[in-house]
Formats: structure tokens, C-alpha cells, sequence
């Protein structure tokens, strides 16, 4: 795979997860978006949209340029691939289940409680891999940071506040971003 190739790869991705996310752009899930919410989803718009569009298309960030690995892009690919997966799947089970009325505990969400920022870090460290560029690489993965640490404890607060105790045995089977390896017991939600 070349430099080229790599670059190309990534706004292609962002062209599929623009595609998948269409259909289902106007889903808040009954709730408004908060002020912080929009100024980090315009973030992440300019971190895993707009940087990465720029680093391929004119040469204002080459100077970050890192030595191209071939190994390091396909990792890239394969990471890519897992968040578009992860993303699809998530939005899909989410959506097509409960329309954010009630807990989902099925299909990606089974294993995760939060797919969708394991989505958003899979694809920060993706564009790391693919762009290899020590300034547009890693500023996906700096916004992620920030979201999570801004909204995975509201979303977590959320969740318990209106399931209750549901939710709390969801969670402890669950991991947050990571599957669990090891779970005592598996009940069906």
C-alpha cells in the first residue's frame, strides 16, 4: 500500500460512515443537543472530517509527514474497517430496535454499552495509522479523548437515572468500550 493509497482509503471511509449516518441525521433520540454537544460534535467534524480531507487534498499539513510503513496503513485498514463495522452495527441495533425509547441490550450492544464512542476510537486510531502525520493522525484521537471524558459520564448518569436497576445489571455485565472477557453470569436483557 502506498502513502497515496492510504490517504485515499481514509476519505473514502469518511465518505462511507457520511453515507451510513444519512438516513438517520436528524435521530436525537427525543432529547436536544446540548450547547457542549454541538461544539464537540463540530469538532469532531473538523478532526475526522475536515483535517483529514485537507491532509490528502493540498500539502499545508505535509511538513508533519511521517516515514510511510506499509504494515502501519494495513493496520490502519483493518481498524477502519472495524469502526464502519462497529458504527453500522451499532447505529443499526440502536435505531432499528428501540428508536432510543427504551434500554437496548441486543445485538452489538450484548457486548458493549457504548459501541458507538468504541466506533469513534477505533476510527481516531485508524486515521493515526492511515494518515501518518503527527498532526492530522492523532487529532481524532485528541477529540475523542474529550468526548469521553465529557459525555460517557453524563450518558452513563442518564442511562441509570432512567433505568434504574436495569441498567446497573446491564452494566455489570457489559464492558463500556471494550467487551467484557469474563462475565459471572449471563442473564438475557
Amino acid at each position: 500500500m502506498t502513502e497515496n493509497t492510504a490517504e485515499s482509503i481514509l476519505v473514502l471511509m469518511i465518505l462511507v460512515c457520511a453515507l451510513l449516518r444519512w438516513p438517520h441525521r436528524h435521530a436525537t433520540n427525543g432529547r436536544p443537543i446540548d450547547t457542549e454537544g454541538w461544539l464537540l460534535l463540530g469538532l469532531t467534524s473538523v478532526t475526522m472530517l475536515a483535517v483529514p480531507i485537507i491532509d490528502v487534498l493540498v500539502p499545508w499539513l505535509e511538513f508533519a509527514d511521517l516515514s510511510f510503513s506499509d504494515e502501519v496503513a494495513w493496520a490502519g485498514l483493518l481498524l477502519g474497517t472495524s469502526a464502519l463495522w462497529l458504527f453500522w452495527r451499532a447505529q443499526g441495533d440502536f435505531l432499528h430496535h428501540s428508536g432510543g425509547r427504551e434500554m437496548v441490550a441486543h445485538g452489538v450492544y450484548r457486548h458493549l454499552r457504548h459501541p458507538m464512542y468504541t466506533a469513534m476510537l477505533l476510527w481516531a486510531l485508524a486515521q493515526i495509522l492511515l494518515l501518518q502525520n503527527w498532526l492530522a493522525g492523532p487529532a481524532a484521537a485528541l477529540t475523542f479523548l474529550a468526548v469521553y471524558l465529557l459525555r460517557m459520564p453524563r450518558d452513563e448518569q442518564r442511562m441509570l437515572e432512567r433505568f434504574g436497576h436495569r441498567y446497573l445489571e446491564y452494566m455489570s455485565h457489559t464492558g463500556a468500550l471494550l467487551p467484557r472477557v469474563f462475565n459471572r453470569q449471563r442473564d438475557s436483557f
